[in-house]
């Protein structure tokens, strides 16, 4: 895919462009387009008109018997763990993809139904940020989705090229870049180029088991059992510092003895999440290094100039950039707004949303 796009000059001309419909200059005035970044943790809407970034939980929350459907995003995940028997939460992506349509369904409807985000004339149109190397079979699934969603035109955009617009990298003026996304259900790392992406690999190691690394931990050790939000919270405040700098933390997480069954608070270490974690990274660290090996020489030295990107919720885990400088040789840096650098990116490629082709094309 080239990142060098021809700009539309007026709606008159985009609408003289072969293959630009009638409906889809209609459709120009008045439309709500939308950005989204459709992840295992959460999902992020950049919204063109308002200028707006809006995220969710990739949470359902579903009544066991009758399985309806009744609150999504944050106010579904914020439950885990306090509601009855009778109310499950549903995480229905997994790995970057939908493994719960209905649930799926049901969590785009509702956000993009939101009242800041209803288009009040017409359908939106859509861009979806998909992991570099997703297969027909979800690229199919996703733009299902957004067919229940009402969109007027469906667009896929790899994660990495979104990545590279959302940080705002001249990619004029680049030969290559590299970056490393660590969301909650994989960790995708790319190099691209002004051409499109040339080497990618991912990984299913990831935040979420990051998390769960950290609750056996503790369980292990502490004889303490704690759920995924307070696993998660130490991976935030804790992370992977002890291992970067020896730097000796702790923090107190909430949690339940398995000898007496009671609520307690235990302190846990910087040492105790780096060593639960080690495992994961070693993983995310091999693709690292696996990339760089099968990137072209040619785009190595402005690879080196650039830094590497790291984006991705858990881009922002303590010591992680020390530790993939030192274990690369090159320096490796956080994006500004990694959270929601691929949306934004989806955002920016909005802008030429009337010259792609549109995706659901693809279903008929």
């Amino acid at each position: 895919m080239s990142m060098q796009t021809e700009r539309k000059t007026g709606s008159t001309e985009a609408y003289r462009r072969p293959g630009f419909s009638f409906l889809d200059w209609l459709g120009s005035f008045g439309t709500e387009d939308i950005g989204m970044d459709l992840g295992t943790s959460n999902v992020v809407i950049y919204v063109k008109k308002k200028g707006l970034i809006y995220p969710e939980a990739s949470a359902v929350a579903v009544r066991a018997k009758s399985g309806e459907m009744f609150a999504y995003g944050t106010r579904a995940e914020e439950m885990e763990g306090r509601m009855p028997g009778t109310i499950r939460i549903v995480y229905p992506l997994r790995d970057s993809a939908i493994v719960n349509y209905g649930a799926t369904s049901y969590l785009l409807n509702s956000i993009i139904n939101h009242s800041y985000l209803r288009s009040l004339f017409f359908h939106p149109r859509l861009i979806v940020c998909v992991p570099a190397g997703v297969t027909g079979v979800q690229r199919r699934a996703l733009l299902e989705a957004a067919v229940t969603m009402g969109v007027r035109k469906a667009v896929l955009i790899d994660q990495p090229i979104a990545a590279i617009l959302g940080m705002g990298v001249n990619t004029d003026k680049m030969q290559g870049a590299m970056v490393v996304d660590i969301g909650g259900g994989s960790a995708n790392v790319s190099v691209v180029s002004r051409h499109g992406i040339v080497v990618t690999d991912s990984t299913y190691e990831a935040g979420l088991a990051m998390d769960q690394a950290i609750m056996l931990r503790v369980q292990e050790k502490y004889k303490v059992q704690i759920g995924r939000q307070a696993a998660e919270m130490l991976k935030k405040q804790l992370g992977l510092l002890w291992e970067a700098s020896g730097v000796m933390q702790a923090a107190e997480a909430a949690g339940k003895s398995l000898e007496t069954g009671l609520p307690v608070r235990v302190g846990v270490t910087g040492e105790d999440t780096a060593n639960a974690m080690r495992p994961v990274m070693q993983v995310i660290y091999r693709k690292i290094l696996g990339v760089l090996q099968k990137t072209p020489p040619a785009l190595l030295a402005d690879i080196r100039d650039h830094g590497i990107m790291l984006s991705g919720g858990c881009a922002q885990i303590q010591g992680l950039d020390s530790i993939i400088t030192k274990l690369t040789g090159i320096p490796a840096y956080v994006v500004e707004q990694p959270m929601y650098v691929n949306a934004i990116g989806a955002g920016a490629a909005l802008e030429y949303m009337d010259y792609m082709r549109d995706s659901l094309q693809d279903l008929h």
